[in-house]
């Protein structure tokens, strides 16, 4: 039936302005019908789009709906229909075997005229927005249907649904989605912190600072740990608050045992310099507790008053001259500096102590990833070559991290026996499983300690990740000898907790 009456044909085309050179516009389209063609029977008009892959999702989405869309075409000489503008609809639904609905004119126009109505179509089609997305998901959750559901009727992969509707139920992801402040990836997060107001709020300072979605992704690990340990903290230390101990907090000066001695002052061996012993300190007036965590959170004693004692490294707050003469008494105004040194010092360390577990974390879940890829790294026979050289000892460290767990193995058994028979099992592989057995050796090695003192090992293992394209967050950079773009700012330091974590 036609329905030339209830349909307006705009033309492709701008109009343009008279005194510009243009192509003759096609005539004026008459007698517009809508057809139902077999895709089968549809002839497609050449096309400016050349490579013409059809998206899985858009296919899918046609074998259940069908072609949503009209087409725009015409009739030939030999009386087929022609189509002008949808010929990816037309291939869908070939592929689907189903029918395409084409809007059949008149046409009379040139082939100059068909390549610029090809052109502008195809350049001026706005896709969805995430936010548009957002919304549409959200109100088809409203409307009763389940993420299966809308992954099915949308040809959309159930993750995809599933991250989609999280972000949408999040106000301040949405927000950050709409306003185009933050990518998808970066939302997604926000969205895991939702009702955590300060976690937020850092998250948010992290975006508008410039983090990328890597960037994002560590500190984001960092801010999971911390509230995973923090109620394991705070059992100890309520603890020690219920056995009537002193605990420190962020604002109290104190200094661990182990760098003050009671050494006399013209001792100048360091192994004479022996640290304060947690029993003998019991009696001092600055005797207090902190919890520290490398693992597992444990208390230590500490001492408020580290000027009573002598710091036991020479060149560290020294009081000690060369020669063993003591140094002028200290002024409040010096003593007020020290301590404000020594706070700033224990927050930076425990701040980057903090990023360094996250690090390892989203690190080693990259090289899994790294190893399920098809083939090995650029370089990978080098580098096992070098690290079986150079680096020796690091390839046998052994620890919580294995060759297994990287790979993905789930079979029981001794490591080496299982990883012979998998390598077996998969005879391709070899040079993945050479890999790993190294990564395990190098990340049993790997610690806190590489930010603070990078060696040979550090620089050329993270060196060569970030090569293969880790991302080093800041402090891993610290540890390839890397100096970071910029210093962490203060979402990424230590946000009050009492902890000792030298």
């Amino acid at each position: 039936m036609s329905i030339a009456e209830h349909i307006t044909v705009t033309h492709l085309t701008d109009q343009p302005h008279p005194e510009e050179a243009t192509i003759e516009a096609a005539p004026t389209a008459t007698g517009v019908d809508l057809v139902q063609v077999p895709a089968a029977d549809v002839v497609i008009e050449d096309n400016v789009r050349t490579a013409a892959d059809l998206d899985p999702a858009f296919l899918a989405s046609v074998k259940r709906h069908g072609v949503l869309l009209p087409t725009i075409g015409y009739r030939n000489a030999d009386g087929a229909v022609v189509v002008r503008d949808g010929q990816m609809r037309v291939l869908a639904a070939r592929e689907a075997g189903t029918s395409v609905p084409v809007f059949v004119t008149e046409r009379g126009d040139s082939k100059a005229a068909r390549i610029a109505e090809q052109l502008v179509a195809n350049e001026r089609r706005t896709a969805l927005t995430d936010a548009d997305r957002l919304q549409a998901y959200r109100q088809l959750e409203l409307e009763g249907l389940s993420v299966t559901a809308i992954a099915k009727e949308t040809g959309t992969k159930r993750d995809t649904v599933k991250a989609t509707l999280t972000v949408a139920k999040s106000d301040a992801a949405s927000a950050a989605v709409t306003s185009g402040q933050a990518t998808f990836t970066q939302a997604l997060i926000l969205a895991e912190f939702d009702g955590d107001e300060d976690a937020v709020a850092a998250l948010n300072e992290c975006i508008t600072e410039g983090y990328d979605d890597d960037e994002l992704t560590h500190y984001a690990t960092q801010l999971r740990q911390d509230r995973e340990h923090r109620a394991a903290r705070a059992a100890v230390r309520d603890a020690l608050i219920a056995d009537g101990k002193r605990v420190v907090g962020e604002d109290d000066d104190y200094e661990s045992l182990d760098r003050l001695t009671d050494a006399a002052d013209d001792v100048t061996e360091y192994a004479d310099r022996h640290p304060l012993d947690p029993e003998s300190h019991a009696d001092c007036a600055g005797v207090a507790w902190a919890v520290r965590q490398w693992g597992e959170p444990e208390p230590v004693q500490v001492c408020t008053t580290p000027d009573a004692h002598h710091p036991r490294y020479l060149g560290y707050r020294a009081t000690i001259q060369v020669g063993g003469t003591p140094e002028t008494e200290k002024s409040d105004e010096d003593r007020e500096a020290e301590a404000e040194e020594r706070k700033a010092a224990r927050r930076a360390l425990i701040a980057n102590n903090k990023a360094w577990d996250a690090a390892d974390q989203v690190r080693r879940e990259w090289i899994a990833g790294l190893l399920q890829r098809k083939t090995a790294p650029k370089d990978a026979a080098r580098f096992l070559a070098v690290a079986l050289t150079r680096y020796a000892d690091t390839r046998y460290s052994s620890g919580t991290v294995t060759a297994r767990g990287l790979l993905g193995i789930e079979t029981s058994g001794w490591e080496a026996d299982t990883l012979s028979q998998w390598v077996e099992e998969h005879p391709a592989k070899g040079l993945h499983l050479s890999l790993a057995v190294v990564f395990a050796g190098f990340e049993n090695t790997a610690n806190r300690e590489w930010w603070r003192t990078p060696d040979q090992h550090s620089r050329g293992y993270l060196t060569q990740l970030a090569e293969w394209g880790y991302p080093l967050s800041r402090v891993e950079q610290l540890a390839a000898g890397i100096e970071p773009d910029d210093e962490p700012d203060d979402a990424a330091e230590a946000d009050g907790e009492d902890t000792a974590a030298e």
